[in-house]
């Protein structure tokens, strides 16, 4: 009978630990992780020394522990803002905009770059773009006659559009006959004749910014879409969208139309 009590006390102390008391219980480790919604932003062209409408990254922290922030920082020919702040809660997400902003012409390539406390720190997110010359002035000042397919003449007029200033705010479209016209809208010229008191001086090019999938557009100030795009309307504003065809022409007849406009 006495053995077989001390088998039973033996047996109860193995199973919970008599004396020692019971072993304390342990929580999983917790540590931040990071998560970009895109890993690579590409940029449509923008002129040399202008600046492109942004393009968006989420960074949301996807660990168990708040996300320590050193820096965020873009490199040569590209500019970011953030929201994000020194530390990002488990489960949160900020928001960082990216703008192409060449200091020189090509094609550029470059990074953003993200230090913090998170495993594979640094991370960075791909950035490309094409810098392009800027408008320069013909010489030529344009204005409205409603003859001939395209309903323009111009005229040379170097005093008022000289030969190579920069244009300020080119802007193009198509004429009737397939034709396309580029003028800078911020600078005026005078038309002789009596057709218009004001015409606007002739550019070499609509360069400027062009804007790629998901950019702003249609809005006073955003960029028009590149080839390929169509501006479209969200719920969150409208943006470029890759075109499913049909557009050119309502985008040409439109031109043509606000054409008037455009040289008043």
């Amino acid at each position: 009978m006495r053995n077989h009590l001390l088998l039973v006390l033996l047996g109860s102390c193995a199973l919970s630990g008599c004396g020692g008391g019971g072993s304390a219980s342990t929580s999983p480790p917790t540590s931040p992780s990071v998560s970009f919604s895109a890993s690579s932003l590409t940029f449509g062209d923008e002129a040399e020394g202008a600046t492109s409408e942004p393009l968006l990254i989420t960074l949301t922290n996807t660990g168990t522990a708040a996300l320590t922030l050193t820096s965020i920082a873009a490199s040569a020919n590209f500019a970011e803002t953030n929201n994000c702040g020194p530390s990002l809660a488990a489960g949160a997400n900020c928001a960082i905009n990216v703008t192409l902003a060449p200091d020189t012409t090509g094609s550029v390539k470059g990074t953003v770059t993200f230090t913090d406390n998170a495993t594979g720190s640094p991370q960075t997110v791909s950035l490309s773009g094409t810098a392009v010359t800027p408008s320069t002035l013909t010489g030529y000042c344009v204005y409205f006659t409603g003859v001939g397919p395209c309903g323009v003449t111009s005229y040379q007029d170097p005093p008022q559009c000289p030969v190579g200033q920069p244009a300020v705010a080119p802007a193009g479209g198509y004429c009737q006959d397939g034709g396309e016209i580029i003028t800078d809208t911020s600078k005026h010229c005078s038309v002789p004749g009596g057709y218009r008191e004001e015409g606007a001086c002739e550019a070499t090019r609509a360069v400027g910014s062009c804007s790629v999938q998901s950019q702003q557009c249609g809005t006073a100030g955003s960029s028009p879409c590149c080839s390929g795009f169509t501006c479209t309307a969200g719920t969150n504003g409208s943006s470029c969208q890759p075109t499913t065809g049909g557009n050119d022409s309502r985008a040409r007849s439109s031109w043509d139309r606000g054409l008037e406009d455009r040289l008043r």
